[in-house]
């Protein structure tokens, strides 16, 4: 996932656990446990951001459904969509892919 290789050719992903809201990095796999409360992962500002940047976003709780988690655009589409997304589907694994400012984030898989 994303930009940064390591010496040993894999790519550096950062595995984080959320419970509230929180500010996604380039290449962050986001394990959301939801189940007390809705809350909202921000993506990478827009500025920050080069064609190809991921971050994936999982439901280890399975409770999207109950309490959703939005994913905020900071600044970039999603989907081509000016808005933001809501991730409401138990047991969710989207990931998202920057693939420039025309098409914004794009979801690869869900």
């Amino acid at each position: 996932m994303g930009r940064f290789i390591t010496t040993t050719g894999t790519a550096n992903v950062v595995t984080i656990a959320a419970t509230t809201a929180y500010s996604a990095s380039v290449n962050d796999r986001i394990l959301c446990d939801s189940a007390s409360t809705a809350f909202t992962v921000t993506l990478p500002a827009n500025a920050t951001l080069l064609e190809g940047d991921q971050v994936q976003i999982i439901d280890v709780g399975g409770a999207f459904n109950t309490n959703n988690v939005t994913v905020g655009r900071n600044g970039s589409l999603i989907q081509e969509a000016g808005s933001d997304l809501v991730l409401d589907v138990n047991g969710a694994i989207v990931t998202l892919l920057f693939t420039g400012n025309t098409y914004g984030w794009v979801i690869t898989s869900s």
